[in-house]
């Protein structure tokens, strides 16, 4: 019977550890901070953005942004501008997003109508209200190979909502996601913003076709 338990027990811990693998966790989801702050990369992110360039900001409260979060008490805001440069956050996973696999994953999105900061091109205050798009890159570590996995519909409006993608890595497998500010077809190099909050987790929905 000790014998018979132990398996058991062993069984259970390994279906368990192989049930977690279908599942990838982030860690602060919701880009949590103890208060609101500019050029603030969040507590367990990276900041994405492009050399010399400041990092992204814990919203609401700067840059005229009022838009109330959507979970928790903050969230991410990510900006476009005129001199083709664009902000972005990422993660690295605790384990592989597979070749040939699919996950679901959602978060929501929205555009703040004012967003007043200082233009990168002209040096003179701008609005940075230009729709935007979300961009979703895999990101392996180690060979730092990547690949773009989903790219969200121009983001316009100002409530939030909900937008579900899935994943489907066909290049590598990928231990790093990135979520990245890109323009919308039509304002390409115009100054925009993206509003970010409550990510879920990444979910695999199916296995591998091989």
């Amino acid at each position: 019977m000790k014998h018979t338990a132990f398996f058991a027990s062993l069984f259970l811990m390994l279906s368990l550890r192989g049930a977690a693998q279908e599942a990838f966790i982030l860690k602060n989801p919701s880009f949590e901070k103890d208060k609101p702050a500019p050029g603030i990369v969040p507590e367990d992110w990276l900041d994405m953005g492009a050399p010399g360039e400041s990092p992204p900001d814990i919203q609401p409260g700067m840059f005229e942004v009022n838009l109330p979060a959507q979970h928790g008490k903050v969230y991410l805001g990510l900006a476009t501008r005129d001199n083709n440069t664009w902000e972005g956050v990422g993660q690295r996973l605790d384990g592989f997003l597979q070749k040939d696999s699919s996950y679901s994953f959602s978060l929501y999105l929205a555009r703040s109508n004012s967003f007043i900061s200082m233009s990168r091109a002209t040096q003179k205050e701008a609005t940075y209200n230009a729709p935007t798009i979300l961009k979703i890159w895999g990101v392996n570590s180690a060979t730092q190979q990547e690949e773009l996995l989903a790219t969200s519909t121009p983001v316009s409006h100002s409530q939030w909502t909900l937008y579900t993608f899935t994943l489907r890595p066909t290049v590598a497998d990928f231990d790093e996601i990135d979520l990245m500010a890109y323009y919308a077809p039509g304002f390409e190099q115009k100054n925009g913003n993206l509003l970010i909050d409550n990510c879920s987790s990444i979910v695999k929905i199916t296995g591998a076709n091989k």
